[in-house]
């Protein structure tokens, strides 16, 4: 669907259709009365299986309703279009987040990574403050504006704390365990995921979850081999190395109770990195003494298939 003409909002003008997902599509689009800009999410319900994905949009929206935080986009309205007394298709008219995201323009700069995966972490603690769970954090969920404003998208598989889902959700390569085997899951669940998406864009490489992306079937295992962030590339600093490796251990009970210490542990990374004083061409770190610690639904067609917003199918 490529067309503004196929897509009638009362009270709005289609401005550009943005991308597709399952059974959805973005789109820009102007307010006809203040001109300002928002996003449209359309999900339609073409066979009874479609379901979930409406029930996904019309979640995303309770979820962002009950939150306000800068990094986390807001919805501002759903509408729902019904035929025969079914609900049909659900619209979220949602900010306008101009970007790019972490994985469409993987970042380079150690600085500029720190700075991201701050606002992500941020975003993050305020949904764990008030009760939610994102469990889908991943590159492909973070937007970077022109400007730099971090945005955190698609709220549609968040839950509460301690929710035991029905079935099998998240992202291939960053799956928590406790997700495939469907534990309670809890703020080091987002923590596991915010481990692998900050492990990807260091690296460029995801890590080895119990169901990767390339695998056939799920590999349950008692651990996760794990190559050192620093080893695949020599600007990570090994503190930040091994805050990844806390993040995404396999028992939850091994990994930060939740972002705060995440938070405070990028806080003295970047204070650290920040001492650096240029010299020529190079960086030269100034002496400190304040070291840095290094501990610190079954149904498959339901999983994201990663960056390219596809479901997976049987």
């Amino acid at each position: 669907m490529s067309s503004t003409r196929t897509l009638d909002i009362p009270g709005y003008q289609v401005v550009k259709y943005l991308g597709s997902g399952a059974r959805s599509s973005i789109w820009s689009i102007r307010q006809r009365r203040s001109g300002e800009m928002y996003a449209l999410k359309r999900v339609v319900r073409r066979e009874e299986a479609d379901e979930r994905f409406l029930e996904q949009a019309e979640n995303e929206f309770l979820i962002a309703s009950r939150l306000s935080h800068p990094v986390i986009r807001q919805c501002h309205e759903i509408r729902r279009v019904r035929k025969w007394f079914k609900t049909r298709e659900v619209h979220l008219i949602m900010e306008y987040c101009p970007g790019r995201s972490v994985q469409e323009n993987r970042p380079t700069d150690l600085m500029e990574v720190l700075r991201i995966f701050t606002a992500v972490a941020e975003g993050l603690n305020h949904m764990h403050r008030n009760g939610w769970l994102h469990t889908d954090m991943k590159p492909n969920n973070v937007i970077v504006a022109p400007s730099g404003t971090v945005k955190i998208i698609d709220l549609g598989q968040g839950c509460e704390i301690g929710t035991v889902k029905e079935r099998i959700q998240g992202t291939p390569d960053f799956i928590a365990p406790e997700q495939v085997n469907r534990y309670p899951l809890d703020a080091r669940t987002d923590v596991f995921n915010f481990g692998a998406a900050l492990y990807w864009t260091l690296t460029g490489q995801a890590i080895k979850t119990v169901m990767p992306k390339q695998a056939d079937s799920i590999q349950l295992k008692d651990e996760l081999h794990l190559q050192s962030a620093s080893e695949l590339n020599p600007e990570v600093p090994p503190a930040l190395a091994a805050l990844v490796a806390d993040c995404v251990a396999f028992q939850a009970s091994k990994r930060p109770v939740s972002m705060e210490p995440v938070l405070t542990k990028l806080a003295l990374i970047h204070k650290q990195l920040t001492r650096q004083i240029p010299n020529g061409d190079t960086l030269v770190a100034e002496e400190t003494d304040e070291p840095l610690d290094d501990d610190f639904d079954d149904d498959l067609d339901d999983l994201d298939d990663g960056p390219d917003l596809a479901e997976w199918e049987d």
